[in-house]
């Protein structure tokens, strides 16, 4: 009897230390949860723009966090310190993304792609890419790439949509001769002729590999990204250094942009000229124009100056951004659409198609719900450059100061 009860108390303690052990494994792991849940909403508070996936096992004690933020894998670093039991790794994406084997930089390869917000085809679309454009590859999934765009916007690509590169192929791009695209619609053409197959279409801002600098019948020799040789003709392109030269924000200039695509169709997540939504004719009207913008109305409206919109449409300029939306009863707000403000109350915006409407009760084009619903606007002509709001990058190195 007393080693029976010797034994029981044996077990009795063994489960004691067993669970007391789970309990502090289990509270470390929320504290270490807290803490990187703090990292994450200050050094990557969108993760639209980027990444910051934790792995975290209470019970081997172990977490890594893969990110995009250098300032965030600082932080993860200096809070190892406090957690001694723990193993704790954070990866800065996609420099020390191993199974990349150095070929991060990217190109996109069609006129245009989406950028999905899962790795499925019937995922949603977040937004779109053009030929040419360089991108960042962060990790690879099955058959799909997660890519940052060169506007910071993350998604999910098929891995046949962009050009893996080194770095020394990318300088070589980089420093390569290029012309760019710049009318609605275009094809690449087999031959110097508008006779010739195509071998792909093209839609504004394709950026192409100006071949061997040759020039024939009124057409430039061109290479895609992924080796395609073609021909497009001259009087729809430009030299890019050139072309990017000659850009300047003005009001008249994003105005008469803009109404180049009247009549498109509305596609939510589009940011082409084959469909757009609200913020993806924004953030095209501006890239033809040089500059790139943040993609969605919830991040346009933190950029800019602020206008005042206590007197109607009083105070707006030509070329402001009108940003649409609800106030929530917690004080907090919805923003749901974007449009570019014109004149005399009228304004040029994506829904259903892109045309034309007016804050002005009288004008036969009134808005009456987005008149209702306008709660903000912000003027970006003028306004300081930000991380996300700047003249587009990608001289050729022989021609940067």
């Amino acid at each position: 009897m007393k080693h029976a009860t010797l034994f029981s108390t044996s077990l009795a303690l063994t489960a004691f230390f067993l669970v007391s052990a789970f309990v502090r494994a289990d509270e470390s792991a929320q504290a270490l949860t807290s803490r990187l849940d703090a990292i994450e909403s200050k050094y990557a508070p969108d993760l639209r723009l980027d990444l910051f996936e934790t792995t975290l096992d209470a019970k081997k004690q172990t977490a890594r966090v893969a990110t995009t933020s250098k300032e965030a894998c600082d932080a993860i670093r200096q809070v190892a310190a406090d957690f001694p039991g723990w193993k704790i790794d954070a990866a800065l994406y996609p420099e020390e993304n191993l199974e990349l084997n150095g070929k991060w930089r990217a190109l996109v390869n069609f006129s245009s792609i989406q950028l999905q917000k899962k790795p499925d085809h019937a995922s949603e679309w977040g937004t779109q890419s053009v030929m040419g454009t360089p991108v960042r590859i962060l990790k690879k999934e099955g058959g799909w790439v997660l890519i940052q765009n060169d506007d910071g916007y993350l998604g999910y690509a098929t891995s046949g949509s962009v050009a893996a590169k080194t770095e020394e192929e990318f300088e070589a791009w980089r420093r390569a001769k290029k012309v760019v695209w710049l009318e609605n619609y275009g094809f690449i053409y087999a031959e110097p002729s508008l006779d010739a197959p195509t071998i792909s279409d093209l839609t504004p801002i394709c950026t192409l590999v100006w071949k061997d600098e040759k020039v024939e019948n009124g057409f430039y020799r061109v290479e895609t990204p992924d080796g395609r040789l073609g021909w497009i003709p001259q009087k729809g392109a430009m030299e890019y250094d050139e072309w990017l030269d000659s850009r300047e924000l003005t009001a008249d200039a994003l105005i008469a942009t803009a109404r180049r695509f009247l009549g498109s169709p509305y596609v939510w997540g589009g940011a082409t000229s084959k469909g757009m939504d609200c913020s993806g004719l924004v953030s095209l009207t501006f890239r033809i124009n040089g500059f790139n913008i943040l993609r969605d109305v919830s991040q346009i409206r933190r950029e800019g100056i602020d206008v005042d919109v206590s007197q109607g449409y009083k105070n707006f300029q030509p070329g402001d951004l009108l940003i649409f939306g609800q106030k929530r009863s917690n004080g907090t707000y919805s923003w749901r659409h974007v449009a570019i403000y014109e004149e005399d109350g009228r304004f040029v915006h994506s829904a259903t198609s892109v045309h034309e409407s007016s804050l002005d009760p009288d004008s036969p084009i009134y808005d009456a719900y987005n008149a209702r619903e306008l709660i903000k606007v912000v003027r970006m002509i003028g306004a300081p450059y930000t991380e996300h709001f700047h003249p587009l990058q990608g001289r050729s190195s022989s021609t940067q100061n």
